[in-house]
């Protein structure tokens, strides 16, 4: 299988130009500070619930049996596998109980399984393939807004129920509702999911330059080479213990060939790039979903081509 490919490169490059462009355009004074807030709540309240909701409602994949059910719940439990890897590897490294270890936790927990996951996936192979990587997002989405925000805002117990209030659950609860009833095939719904793709395309560039833009404005005097445990953290967790837990389910545990490429991928993404904007919104210490966003995105181009490269060696995969 051939993983060094010029689409692979072009899906690495579009995502990089697009982080430059919003910081560019917050270091020439276009977009400053006051125009962040209202760009997230664009992105968060907006943006991200209509491209849930356009993916989820009608899609065919998401409509019963149980296919369905082992793709969202291998999406859901890769994002969980990876807290509890982070709370563990935060213990382990001595970081303080409280927010620091619950946003380490966080951090920790989300790949990049979306806006570089998605081009990366349609790169090396088929359209069948991209069909069900969305649908295995939906139990990432659903992981991450109901077991990653209690965590990460310390409500325990049927607290953490409110959680599910925010936007994008509730675009997912309501889309996948549609699904199971049959309502997702009528013509006000089919509108509506229409509608919502033509929002919802905003969200990937509109969300990584506001990356760019966040990233002007929090790094000044950031330094790449400090915070050594959770830099050690980081590494750990994101470019060993995940990849390798990942690629040795997808070998042993799972024989659906589709999801087993999807896993390919997925072990090789680096951490998620907006995990940083659900931190802020709870009021977690953004600085560390910054750093492993940074950290893991610089070598980027190394070192996801080489977990796809011997993944499918060892997975024997082909580009289908």
């Amino acid at each position: 299988m051939n993983i060094f490919t010029a689409d692979l490169a072009l899906a690495m490059t579009r995502l990089a130009g697009l982080i430059f462009l919003g910081w560019f355009m917050a270091r020439q004074g276009w977009l400053g500070a006051s125009a962040r807030q209202p760009l997230m709540r664009l992105v968060i309240w907006v943006f991200f619930p209509a491209m849930i909701f356009n993916r989820v409602c009608g899609n065919p994949l998401i409509h019963s049996g149980t296919t369905a059910l082992l793709y969202l719940g291998v999406g859901f439990g890769m994002i969980f596998a990876g807290f509890m890897v982070g709370r563990l590897v935060g213990k382990l490294l001595g970081l303080p109980e409280g927010s620091l270890q619950r946003t380490f936790t966080f951090a920790m927990g989300i790949n990049n399984f979306g806006y570089l996951g998605i081009p990366v996936t349609a790169a090396l192979f088929s359209h069948e393939v991209v069909g069900v990587l969305l649908v295995h997002n939906v139990g990432v989405e659903a992981a991450i807004w109901t077991v990653g925000v209690a965590f990460l805002s310390g409500k325990k117990g049927w607290k953490g129920v409110s959680n599910l209030t925010q936007p994008m659950p509730v675009a997912l609860l309501i889309a996948l509702a549609l699904n199971f009833t049959g309502l997702d095939s009528t013509a006000p719904v089919a509108f509506l999911a229409q509608f919502c793709y033509a929002i919802g395309e905003c969200a990937i560039p509109v969300g990584t330059m506001l990356t760019g833009i966040y990233l002007y404005e929090t790094l000044h005097g950031f330094k790449l080479i400090a915070e050594p445990k959770i830099s050690a953290g980081i590494v750990l967790v994101r470019w060993m213990i995940m990849p390798c837990l990942l690629l040795l389910v997808a070998q042993y545990a799972i024989h659906d060939e589709a999801l087993r490429k999807v896993m390919l991928v997925q072990a090789a993404m680096p951490a998620g790039i907006f995990t940083f904007l659900i931190v802020e919104m709870f009021h977690g210490q953004v600085l560390v979903p910054l750093r492993s966003a940074v950290l893991t995105m610089i070598f980027c181009p190394v070192v996801t081509p080489l977990w796809l490269y011997w993944g499918a060696r060892w997975l024997g995969m082909s580009a289908s």
